[in-house]
């Protein structure tokens, strides 16, 4: 009797352990909501349409809570604030100049970030997300070119 014990609660410990371990393994390429990470991205969609060719870019660097990037004729700087899980981009400060090909891009970049007030984010890419939970703006990991 002892014996089937033994083998009844080492078979459930082995089976408790198995979950844990397969529960970790789900979570290590879901998304995070906790914190922006300090990365490098390539907008690849705005809202619908998809604009990976755009060359858009969005870097996040938490150590000064600001989102900059490449808007497609402009260089753009947003001072983000992050609070409860909400994302607050506040106002974009951007370059000035006028690029007659890439205006719309650009626009519509701003339209889309305006919106923004979540995120989930993972070490190979970012979706930021308006207050409904559709994605806004997705964007992927920036390989590095060396």
């Amino acid at each position: 009797m002892k014996k089937i014990l033994n083998v009844q609660v080492s078979a459930m410990l082995l089976s408790i352990a198995f979950l844990l371990g397969s529960c970790k393994a789900l979570t290590q390429g879901k998304m995070t909501s906790e914190e922006l990470l300090d990365q490098d991205y390539v907008v690849t969609q705005l809202g619908d349409k998809k604009v990976s060719n755009s060359k858009l870019t969005l870097k996040v660097n938490p150590e000064n809570s600001t989102i900059s990037g490449y808007s497609g004729c402009n260089n753009y700087n947003f001072s983000y604030k992050l609070k409860d899980g909400k994302l607050d981009l506040g106002y974009a400060s951007a370059t000035k100049m006028y690029c007659e090909d890439a205006m719309e891009m650009e626009n519509l970049f701003f339209q889309k970030a305006a919106s923004v007030t979540q995120f989930e984010n993972s070490k190979q890419e970012i979706n930021l997300k308006n207050k409904d939970g559709e994605i806004v703006i997705k964007a992927k990991k920036q390989e590095k070119s060396e």
